[in-house]
């Protein structure tokens, strides 16, 4: 196979900034770093234009961001991909350093909604949110009828809230409460009350019950408005005494704490709270002796680690969010691969019962509470003079700029103290029993040959805009594929023994037909054999070029990452799921590693 065609570079991509930046005003030059004044020469070439731009985002004063204010808000003359690398450094600064630019921040409001609004999703989404953090007062009224938009992106109109919340103010808070009441859309309305409990946590607890009353779906339909209370000090403890009060259905009760577990929150008030709606004993006695000893006979004996397996990755239980299995997964707690060599039963059981008796260091929590009562818990992974960077539970990163600090600890664990309140005891035996067969001689142990383990996963037309199944290697990436954007993607994990359950991604994307995408990191030239288990139902392509499935191919594959995208027909396929082997071609030099990770 030819090595692979690239991408545009970055020359030509950056290349329409030199000819705008030069047609920019001067006037503030004097004022201005030496970053700027680079860029303003045009002087500078394509392929160092991108990198300035970032570092002025990280670095730049309020002059300079200025200049990437007028930059990114011209009509004309601006390309997409470098207006959005304009917006992308502006965000950074609001987010990181909590810097604005100098001159008329008003302009942003033209970016987010109508004729001037960029056709880049992200471009708008940085638009939006740097409307909030501006606290751009003439956005409102486009924000409110983004927001209100059902034909809109819905990341677009999470966002637009989320602005408006920030903005505060009477004609935003009249905008929000419009968009809570009963008459709304179930997502629309959940998110208009996450935005209300950054303004009036009191209104929001009341409107956030009667919702939660009414029933919402799932973990994903209440994460927004669970999230936006647990994100304030008083949040917990406010839709606390509104359900002690009010009172909330078992079932709401049941689904709020498995999204507080999901996310590594235990706010005592608030499980308190929910446990009693939903008739859990939020803390249950202390297993007595005799009764570990039960415990630990039981899984020994009756424990089934495939079922196991498959609790471990249930999305309520969460554990993958937070653990990697065969370098895939969460990194938020350790890789658990070799944890059943190195640990008994009770020493698993006790893990899982009481997480916090020991917490290694860099896997203890530091709590944030910042000047304007937003509370954020998770591991850090960066500190500095400038921001503090926390892995959350769900696998976010959330920057918080030094500066807005008012408090902090560390202490604890994320994994929730109660999470084994939503398992039935025989699935807690199964669980415990998956764990310590882990890094053991059999099934699960660690494995000498490399698989794709983290796929990306993406929904697909059964036939419009495909490809045959049976024409396999003839074509072209799809549109449906080539096209979308990366948002579009989800994380899938393949098992243990490393393969990818065709059945579990199918019921999450809600198709049998998907794409799903892994990547090869290569650090030296060289020729790489790919293994596939089974070419029935799938169509392959690597980094866009189509290949012949039928079994295995070698390909010639240069310095850098390398992605394999399939298309799976899961109805096509005989087997219930797809393994994919990599290694080094015979005679091959080749270095690499599968991208493993979140």
């Amino acid at each position: 196979m030819a090595p692979p065609t690239r991408s545009r570079s970055a020359a030509a991509r950056l290349a329409p900034i030199a000819a705008a930046l030069a047609l920019l005003s001067t006037a503030a030059a004097a004022q201005e770093s030496a970053m700027v004044k680079m860029l303003r020469s045009g002087r500078v070439p394509a392929d160092r234009q991108g990198t300035l731009i970032t570092l002025i985002g990280r670095q730049g004063s309020p002059a300079d961001l200025g200049f990437l204010l007028e930059f990114a808000t011209r009509p004309e003359g601006v390309s997409q991909e470098s207006r959005t690398l304009a917006l992308d450094a502006l965000s950074e600064a609001a987010r990181t350093r909590s810097v604005a630019p100098e001159g008329d921040r008003s302009k942003i409001a033209g970016l987010i909604r109508g004729e001037s609004a960029p056709e880049d999703r992200e471009a708008r989404l940085a638009a939006i949110r740097l409307a909030g953090a501006w606290k751009v007062e003439g956005a409102s009224a486009a924000l409110a009828a983004l927001a209100a938009d059902a034909g809109e992106p819905r990341p677009l109109r999470d966002a637009s809230l989320d602005a408006l919340a920030d903005l505060g103010g009477p004609s935003s808070r009249r905008a929000i409460e419009a968009l809570s009441g009963p008459g709304q859309p179930a997502d629309v309305r959940l998110l208009a009350i996450a935005a209300l409990a950054s303004l009036d946590v009191d209104a929001a607890a009341e409107k956030a019950v009667a919702a939660l009353g009414e029933g919402v779906g799932d973990i994903d339909a209440i994460a927004p408005l669970m999230g936006a209370f647990l994100d304030r000090q008083v949040g917990p403890d406010r839709l606390a005494t509104e359900i002690t009060e009010e009172g909330l259905s078992a079932d709401a009760a049941k689904l709020a704490l498995r999204y507080m577990y999901s996310v590594g929150r235990t706010d005592p008030s608030l499980v308190a709270a929910l446990s009693n709606a939903a008739g859990i004993n939020a803390e249950p006695a202390p297993l007595s002796e005799a009764e570990m000893q039960q415990l630990i006979a039981d899984v020994v004996e009756h424990g089934d680690p495939e079922a196991g397996e498959v609790v471990f990755r249930r999305e309520d239980v969460n554990c993958v969010k937070c653990h990697a299995l065969s370098g895939a997964g969460g990194d938020i707690g350790p890789d658990l691969s070799p944890i059943g060599a190195s640990s008994p039963p009770d020493y698993l059981i006790r893990s899982l019962l009481y997480p916090e008796e020991a917490v290694k260091e860099e896997y203890q929590v530091r709590t944030v509470l910042t000047i304007d009562g937003q509370i954020f818990q998770g591991i850090v992974k960066e500190s500095s003079n400038e921001r503090i960077v926390l892995r959350e539970a769900t696998g976010t990163d959330r920057v918080v700029p030094t500066a807005d600090v008012e408090d902090e600890k560390s202490g604890g664990s994320l994994m929730p103290k109660g999470l084994p309140n939503f398992l039935t005891r025989d699935e807690f035996v199964d669980l415990v029993a998956f764990l310590s067969r882990l890094g053991k001689p059999g099934p699960y142990a660690i494995r000498s040959t490399p698989t794709v383990q983290r796929w990306r996963v993406l929904p697909l037309p059964s036939a419009s805009d495909s490809v045959d199944p049976d024409d396999a290697g003839g074509g072209d990436l799809p549109a449906s594929i080539a096209s979308a954007e990366p948002v579009s993607w989800r994380a899938a994990y393949g098992k243990t023994g490393g393969t990818l359950p065709l059945d579990e991604v199918a019921r999450s994307l809600g198709t049998t037909v998907f794409a799903a995408r892994g990547e090869v990191d290569v650090t030296e030239a060289g020729a790489l054999s790919f293994s596939v288990d089974s070419p029935e139902g799938l169509s392959l392509w690597l980094d866009g070029e189509p290949i012949d499935p039928a079994g295995s191919f070698t390909a010639e594959l240069g310095v850098g990452r390398h992605a394999l995208t399939i298309r799976v027909d899961a109805e096509a396929r005989s087997g219930d799921g797809l393994r994919v082997e990599v290694t080094r071609a015979e005679g091959s030099e080749a270095e690499f590693t599968v991208v493993g990770g979140p």
